[in-house]
């Protein structure tokens, strides 16, 4: 053959190696992947959207926009795609390019400490690949970044990197979809699982499913619990990772769909139980979703409750012991229904949170006897009255962990109650007394209204249910959070606390969950922007014919319960006004000045609210209608000069005693005969008191402690013998009051107080001084005075010089440090509505101006409010507004006042 045909046949056959090999290559390129198959197993969350500027579109019409876009991650990612933009210099921009495009964003854990994203971006006709081309080529001619080429396993990588902040970002191509991700080693782990050949989806239980065919949802969220908590862990204490452990086990994995309103975000779909062997779905398998009727009890206070629908609660724990069912299975199958673990708001990081424990009864009588055989004595302490509720102490240890399992651990010993058929657990009793008078008052989440929209959007019953009250559950979050994150969570507790209720539930449909999670923003208020520049809003002003001698007491009018001020103008008649319509709701007149506050009980035979003030020697209570209850008024003495009236109960049933002390440090304690109690005929002390005294229960045993000015500290039994270990002597001048932390015994009973030249002194109830602090003081004529919260849940301290007044926090931090323009005396007032929610107000009785504070020490409105006497202040969730009733000269004025972000 000759050598020209050869050479010719060559030809030809590299031709078509040539051409078979581009044609392989170019099916290659043609060739649809689904991007799915491509994420990597260990993916904590996948997004998939089809129209990314169609959701921040809409996104940006919404009250969430504000918030959203102060995130330091959606900052940097603006600047990002401004860049972007600039450098393509070309007619389609990035809003175009992503406009109709499925795109994927995977998270994934690196390590103990962080986790990245990959984004998985489908590239499609030749005008979006000159597109990429052009931003490659202009993004290498810029000296700001550097690009280097680099192969891996027979692909091209190329990583980009900022010469400035050394901020990296790697990409790839892979069948016409770019991969890219600022790790590195997530791209080569994506590398290796394409070369491995095995491309399944990490969501291959979801095939048939795609919300995204919906009009109004925005993205398929898939969520992946089996490495849920290595993201957790990368924020948590690692003490907590067993019980994140336990409730990521509920569900192997969700696919849900995405929605957007106008002040929240909320997921819907389905999950995929985990059936592994102890998971927590083998020990609610079969269990139908209960109603969520526990908001009916749980308190306004609370932070963050894990809610339970179970048949038999006793599976939570896994099965029988060892040896087969005993006591304490049949206790925990007593209980049925809902079962709900309560953490409440904690005033600062460094207490132990309370919580409480919510578990149903069908038979909460038989479940109280069961409980009662644990320890059936009825020793002192052990068991006390609260109105119709009796408080009971079981000394069992961790009685709820064996009850319900680990998840319900931290209960070293229990009280309990009955309240409708739920068995209420605390580990302390004060937590169940303050929980119970939350109830009493209504305070509970079903009658909140910044939390109907909540309760209303939720899921009505659930078998697993996360409730989170972002700004109750601050301080809680920050004592979980590892040291490492605390710092980032503080600096963007601002934006964190505008998504102020969230939920998560589960309820079992089928062999799945039905699953949603909300996740709503702060309500913005229309009226907001008027009042930022106006500062204060004054609603009403109610004119009276006198002087007005008091400040305007706020109250609740008997018959309705609507919200009323009570004041005495200088002709010595008491009226109770209503705030809403300015109306006289009643009057009395009396013989002197009102001394103390106007306090409301309940009492008499038609169990309604009836007014309790004093005058300087007579002690009175009316009904609705200003009328005298009978058997008052009392008359200690004509020539008796009282200083404060306090009421007493006892055992929270109506029997209430009157405590009333004179200015020449006598006592007197009645009944509502006005009879001397036995020992109090009266009480001859050696000083005035510096403050109302106070009653507390500890152990099962009533004690009553009294501060007086001299620095001595009593306590006394209610037949007014003295306690062990008292009085004890400070040592120092008074003039506060003591801030009570009742405990489970008398030494873990703890008091504190701060004397007039600033020591912080903190005892018990032994007698003993736990601590002494002594706080800076800046003048001679320095003078120190603690200030409790009006609903008694926390402290501040007040230091008063000439023309100068500086709080501190309870754990002594400066507050606030403000000059004065006179050097008249100071009234200070703290105001705390939960969260952030604090107000600090400073009245100057001498020009009569009042100065309201926030929690930033920042002051509210441009100018002070004319006030003559201390203020009272309602607070309006929803609308984030303070009204103020303040007393000037002849009236009583309303004013709003907007609270800050």
């Amino acid at each position: 053959m000759p050598k020209k045909t050869i050479y010719w046949l060559c030809g030809l056959l590299v031709l078509g190696a040539l051409g078979f090999y581009g044609f392989t290559k170019w099916q290659e390129t043609r060739e649809k992947v689904d991007l799915w198959t491509v994420v990597p197993d260990d993916a904590v969350f996948v997004i998939e959207t089809n129209n990314a500027p169609r959701f921040v579109d809409h996104l940006q019409q919404t009250d969430l926009w504000a918030t959203v876009s102060r995130m330091p991650y959606v900052l940097r990612l603006e600047d990002q795609l401004s860049l972007l933009d600039t450098l393509s210099s070309g007619r389609i921009q990035l809003k175009k390019f992503l406009t109709k495009k499925n795109v994927l964003v995977s998270m994934h854990v690196l390590g103990r400490s962080d986790f990245d994203f990959i984004y998985y971006v489908p590239v499609k006709t030749v005008g979006e690949h000159r597109y990429i081309r052009t931003l490659v080529e202009n993004l290498g001619r810029n000296p700001e970044y550097r690009q280097e080429l680099r192969e891996y396993q027979g692909f091209q990588i190329t990583d980009i990197s900022h010469n400035g902040n050394k901020e990296n970002l790697s990409y790839f191509s892979y069948h016409n979809n770019l991969i890219i991700s600022p790790s590195p080693v997530l791209i080569e782990e994506i590398v290796r699982k394409i070369n491995r050949g095995q491309l399944e989806s990490p969501a291959k239980d979801y095939k048939t499913t795609n919300y995204l065919s919906q009009k109004d949802v925005y993205a398929n969220i898939f969520i992946n619990y089996q490495h849920l908590p290595d993201l957790l862990g990368v924020f948590l204490r690692k003490d907590l990772q067993g019980d994140v452990n336990l409730i990521s086990s509920l569900c192997r994995s969700s696919l849900l769909g995405l929605k957007l309103d106008n002040n929240r975000l909320f997921m819907n779909g389905f999950s995929v139980p985990e059936t592994v062997e102890g998971s927590l779905y083998s020990r609610l398998k079969g269990h139908a979703p209960k109603t969520f009727k526990m908001k009916d009890f749980l308190p306004s206070s609370a932070a963050v409750v894990l809610h339970m629908g179970l048949d038999k609660m006793g599976a939570l724990k896994g099965g029988p012991g060892k040896d087969g069912p005993g006591f304490v299975d049949t206790l925990a199958n007593s209980f049925a229904g809902e079962l709900g673990l309560c953490y409440l708001e904690s005033y600062d990081t460094k207490t132990a949170t309370e919580k409480v424990l919510f578990a149903q009864s069908s038979n909460p009588a038989y479940t109280s006897a069961l409980l009662n055989r644990l320890q059936p004595g009825r020793t002192n302490g052990t068991e006390e009255r609260h109105g119709k509720n009796v408080i009971r102490l079981l000394t069992t240890r961790e009685l709820p962990e064996q009850l319900f399992g680990e998840l319900f651990r931290g209960f070293e010993q229990v009280y309990y109650t009955t309240l409708s058929d739920y068995i209420l657990f605390t580990d302390d009793v004060q937590t169940m007394r303050t929980l119970l008078k939350e109830v009493e008052a209504g305070r509970v989440w079903s009658k909140s209204e910044a939390l109907q929209p909540l309760l209303e959007q939720t899921q009505q019953e659930d078998n697993v249910g996360l409730y989170i009250n972002t700004a109750n559950a601050w301080n809680l979050l920050m004592r979980g959070m590892s040291t490492e994150k605390q710092t980032a969570l503080v600096r963007n507790s601002s934006i964190i606390k505008k998504f102020n209720h969230f939920s998560f539930q589960f309820s079992a449909k089928e062999e799945r969950f039905y699953t949603s999670l909300l996740l709503r923003h702060q309500e913005e208020s229309s009226v907001k922007a008027v009042l930022a520049s106006a500062g204060f809003r004054q609603e009403d002003a109610f004119a009276f014919k006198s002087q007005l001698l008091t400040s305007a007491f706020l109250t609740q009018y008997p018959v309705d319960r609507s919200d009323e001020v009570v004041v005495q103008d200088s002709s010595l008649v008491v009226y109770g006004l209503g705030t809403q319509t300015g109306k006289q709701n009643w009057t009395d007149t009396l013989e002197s000045p009102l001394i103390g506050q106007v306090q409301q009980l309940i009492y008499g035979p038609d169990n309604r609210l009836k007014y309790l003030y004093a005058t300087p020697n007579r002690i009175h209570c009316v009904d609705k209608n200003g009328k005298d209850v009978n058997s008052f008024p009392f008359t200690l003495g004509d020539t008796l000069k009282l200083q404060h009236l306090t009421a007493f109960d006892y055992n929270k049933n109506g029997d209430y005693r009157l405590a009333a002390d004179d200015n020449l440090g006598n006592l007197y304690l009645l009944d509502m005969q006005g009879n001397l109690q036995t020992g109090w005929s009266p009480m001859r002390l050696d000083s005035r008191l510096a403050a109302p005294p106070q009653h507390h229960k500890v152990n099962g045993r009533d004690v009553i402690v009294v501060v007086l000015e001299n620095g001595f500290v009593y306590a006394f039994t209610t037949q007014g013998e003295t306690y062990p270990g008292f009085p004890l002597n400070l040592e120092k001048n008074l003039r506060s009051t003591v801030y009570a932390k009742p405990g489970i015994s008398f030494r873990r009973s703890l008091f504190t107080t701060v004397t007039q030249d600033g020591q912080v002194i903190t005892f018990d109830l032994t007698g003993e001084i736990t601590k002494r602090e002594q706080l800076l003081r800046t003048d001679r004529r320095s003078t120190f005075e603690l200030v409790p919260e009006v609903g008694g849940k926390s402290f501040i301290i007040a230091r008063t010089d000439p023309g100068r007044v500086a709080l501190y926090s309870q754990d002594l931090k400066l507050l606030l440090d403000r000059r004065f323009v006179t050097s008249s005396r100071k009234v200070i007032q703290y105001f705390h509505f939960g969260g952030d929610r604090k107000l600090y107000v400073i009245t100057e009785t001498g020009p009569g101006k009042a100065y309201l504070y926030d929690v930033q020490a920042q002051p509210l409105g441009q100018e002070p409010i004319n006030a003559s006497s201390p203020v009272t202040v309602r607070y309006h969730e929803v609308q984030n507004q303070y009204t103020v009733f303040a007393t000037y000269k002849d009236a009583v004025q309303k004013i709003i006042v907007q609270g800050r972000d």
